[in-house]
């Protein structure tokens, strides 16, 4: 069985008075600041062509999404990047959404970030639930997927 990992979409809301160059400039900013940590897949979102058109899906010209291996402290990174861009960046706000559950970052507030971190780790549980449940030897490093223990030679 294998689960589909999770997806965080951020939307840059770089206001009513940006233009499209604007916006896209901030878009790569802050693509460039993501991948530069190096722990999740970043990419452009993507829109659906027009009905009856024969072209390809399109980029979202604000939206960027994250993929990979989440967790509290992968989430707590991109909170500080994602409030390090907006500090230096003329965006009013990024906009986030995984698994319906929705927030924002404006000036990103302990709140902001407790239900981003919530919302992650609801979605990481429901996933890793079936491996908790294996059985292990009860010793710390075996079968746990822990650091192995060298001293005891097992590694």
């Amino acid at each position: 069985m294998h689960e589909e990992s999770p997806r965080l979409e951020l939307r840059i809301d770089s206001g009513p008075q940006a233009t499209a160059e604007q916006t896209d400039r901030q878009v790569r900013r802050l693509h460039s600041d993501l991948k530069t940590l190096g722990v999740l897949r970043v990419a452009r979102g993507t829109v659906p062509p027009p009905a009856g058109s024969m072209a390809g899906p399109g980029h979202d010209l604000a939206v960027l999404v994250l993929s990979g291996a989440f967790s509290a402290a992968t989430v707590k990174a991109v909170s500080n990047v994602v409030v390090a861009f907006l500090q230096r960046s003329k965006a009013r706000s990024v906009e986030w959404e995984i698994d319906g559950a929705k927030g924002s970052f404006g000036a990103l507030s302990a709140g902001d970030h407790h239900a981003l971190v919530e919302a992650v780790t609801a979605r990481i549980g429901a996933g890793s639930a079936t491996v908790a449940d294996r059985e292990t030897s009860g010793e710390p490093g075996v079968g746990d997927g822990g650091t192995p223990d060298r001293a005891a030679g097992r590694d």
